[in-house]
């Protein structure tokens, strides 16, 4: 598979990425997403350097994407334990009606 470079721009400095056909919009929200985090950070107070600020978005952007991650897990559990109770419901219901 073949890759396009894109130019994105993280607080004002520009950069050539590497991207997937048909990702370049997708990386181009995530790029904004980012400065538009750092810049709520630096909105609030908190002064640092860019490159720390740009580091403890990304902890936080890696600590939502596990606590999404989680949720994905307990969800698939959940339907797992449904799915199953359903089948058995249904067997159950089968054997009895012969």
């Amino acid at each position: 598979m073949t890759r396009a470079a894109i130019d994105i721009v993280i607080l004002g400095r520009p950069y050539k990425v590497a991207c997937p056909p048909g990702q370049e919009a997708a990386l181009q929200r995530a790029a904004d997403m980012l400065n538009e985090r750092i810049n709520t950070m630096k909105k609030g107070g908190k002064s640092s350097a860019n490159e720390q600020m740009a580091i403890m978005v990304a902890l936080n952007v890696c600590h939502e994407l596990e606590l999404e991650k989680d949720k994905n897990h307990q969800y698939a559990d959940a339907m797992d334990k449904r799915i199953k109770m359903l089948q058995q419901t249904i067997e159950s219901a089968l054997a009895s009606a012969n």
